[in-house]
């Protein structure tokens, strides 16, 4: 059976890192599977561990440009080297956030602590720090190009996509002030991608999504993926952040939230995945009626 990715899983290549090993040992090669983008392997050498990062997503200089701007305020992986399509990191320790769960307050803080950092508008990072606007008119306008599409009809069905426009538009004023915003945004606020050790965040991995936009894609992301019994857990560490709540926050984070749902239906994700994606957009809009 295939993995379920966006992108094929690559190789390990040590002469992609030849300088960095030149006169050490390797002696470990570990395929780390958690992401469904780039492929990660943990190598062990001269005794140390490391992360080695081959790209299908993105480019190693944008990424380490954006956790050199995330860096101050929460625990990104430190860069040993990177070149064509590839970079190394220093392991980081810890379990990750969907292994303890208990902890998605201190998460949740971090996220507050990244949504403090903001731009001068919203859109795409780039390497050298600028942000290029995208190229769609917001939430609104991201939604309608996907419900154009035949690869994403196939799964939503024509009813099932004019109830989602038709939520949007009745929402038009709160959409637009979430398209407005211009914070950091991780963009895969994944419990997967959050390590914890000694009930502290001790790494934020996999950046290759990170944008200038509404935080309330990382809480929808971060939401998701954890269990219910822990969104008070997930409102105090937001509080705690100082990041400033609003009582209709759910409301905002699972709005945002739909934009994901229907960008996996282009993605080579399993049909698996694509049938729980369009479950959590008639979740969405049952909660709406």
């Amino acid at each position: 059976m295939a993995e379920d990715r966006r992108h094929p899983l690559r190789p390990f290549e040590p002469g992609l890192i030849a300088d960095f090993l030149q006169g050490k040992s390797l002696t470990t090669v570990e395929l780390l599977r958690n992401g469904r983008s780039n492929t990660n392997y943990k190598i062990t050498v001269d005794g140390a561990p490391y992360v080695l990062r081959l790209y299908s997503q993105g480019s190693p200089e944008r990424e380490s440009r954006v956790m050199r701007i995330a860096g101050p305020l929460v625990p990104v992986p430190i860069e040993i080297g990177r070149g064509d399509g590839w970079s190394l990191t220093a392991f980081v320790e810890g379990d990750s956030l969907d292994r303890v769960p208990e902890y998605s307050d201190v998460a949740a803080e971090m996220l507050a602590g990244l949504s403090s950092i903001e731009f001068v508008q919203p859109g795409w990072i780039n390497a050298d720090g600028t942000v290029w606007s995208f190229p769609f008119d917001g939430i609104a306008g991201f939604i309608s190009q996907m419900l154009e599409r035949e690869d994403v009809l196939v799964w939503t069905g024509p009813e099932l996509a004019g109830a989602v426009l038709e939520s949007i538009a009745e929402h038009r004023e709160l959409v637009a002030e979430l398209d407005s915003q211009r914070r950091l945004v991780h963009g895969d606020f994944n419990p997967t991608n959050i390590l914890i050790k000694n009930g502290q965040v001790s790494g934020v991995l996999d950046w290759e999504y990170t944008h200038s936009g509404t935080p309330y894609m990382d809480i929808g992301n971060l939401l998701r993926h954890t269990d219910a019994r822990y969104r008070p857990l997930i409102e105090q560490g937001l509080r705690a952040g100082g990041f400033d709540l609003p009582s209709d926050w759910l409301l905002r984070a699972h709005l945002v939230d739909l934009t994901s749902h229907l960008e996996f239906l282009t993605t080579a994700r399993s049909d698996e995945f694509k049938r729980v994606c369009v479950e959590r957009i008639k979740e969405f809009l049952r909660g709406m009626t």
